[in-house]
């Protein structure tokens, strides 16, 4: 960790990009999505969702990634995870139950709006509130999952599973835009992403826009901001665990020294729709492995 500061300083960031002018999200993504096919042309938008291994200047990542993809190491994360989404509850219901009814929608929906209590919902949270409703009790409903990495995994291969199940549909986030306060919170994850925070004083676009496709040595290459939501939930190589997007976001907040905020608060829940918004059209890849 060390080392990486020492190299990120050395480069001598001075903040290129700042927070954009106001502008209509599809303005937006069009922009965004620009951004990285203009710079790179050689790479194909669906590589996207492979993180950095789109990059040819990775190849020898690449290759390692795609061997290890023969046998992958959240297999057994994976199988967990389906024996607790096929599981029936006590009264006959099951997570399936819950997307038949249309209490869990598809996966390539989310982050979605919900116009009735003003708030973004991801598909974990929806997860959560099917087993409520069916009165389960499971680990992840009361743990606090910055810090209950057991709670936090479990929820982390039930989402896998479901996700799984929609591994190449294209991302499509339900929401309305003409909802001022569903227009509000993609503004609060928009400025997320572009503001400085932590004593690097880092935004998350330093790295992955500004830096994206260089590579920090010791085994740190960094990915593009657009696709990098599609693999979540992932597993890391360093975390031998499958784990959350909100996990990611706690660490990369570490990594800033910043102060990580709570699992699923409005802050980290505002920053996935914007990322999966800029990320509209590219194939799920969920679950993933990631460097």
């Amino acid at each position: 960790m060390k080392k990486i500061l020492t190299m990120l300083a050395a480069l001598g960031i001075a903040g290129t990009f700042a927070l954009p002018v106001y502008a209509d999200p599809q303005s937006d993504l069009k922009e965004f999505q620009g951004y990285f096919k203009k710079k790179y042309p050689e790479i194909k938008f669906d590589e996207y969702s492979n993180g950095f291994y789109a990059f040819p200047q990775f190849k020898a990542y690449r290759e390692s990634w795609v061997a290890a993809n023969e046998f992958p190491a959240y297999e057994l994360g994976l199988d967990r995870g389906k024996a607790l989404w096929d599981k029936k509850f006590a009264n006959g219901e099951s997570f399936a139950s819950c997307v038949k009814k249309g209490a869990i929608k598809p996966a390539y929906t989310y982050p979605r709006w919900d116009k009735a209590s003003k708030s973004i919902r991801t598909a974990e949270l929806d997860i959560m509130d099917c087993a409520k409703a069916n009165k389960v009790e499971l680990p992840f409903l009361t743990a606090d999952l910055g810090k209950d990495q057991k709670a936090r995994v479990q929820l982390a291969e039930l989402t896998a599973h479901f996700y799984s199940m929609y591994k190449g549909k294209r991302v499509k986030p339900d929401v309305d835009f003409t909802d001022k306060d569903a227009l509000a919170a993609y503004e609060s994850g928009k400025k997320y992403w572009w503001t400085r925070r932590g004593q690097l004083n880092f935004a998350c676009s330093h790295c992955h826009v500004e830096m994206a496709g260089k590579d920090l040595g010791g085994n740190q290459p960094l990915s593009a901001g657009l696709g990098h939501t599609t693999a979540w939930p992932a597993q890391r190589y360093d975390w031998f665990r499958i784990d959350t997007i909100m996990m990611r976001y706690a660490t990369c907040n570490s990594q800033v020294r910043a102060k990580p905020d709570k699992h699923y608060s409005p802050a980290y829940l505002s920053l996935q729709l914007y990322e999966t918004y800029m990320s509209s059209g590219l194939p799920l890849t969920a679950p993933a492995m990631r460097n």
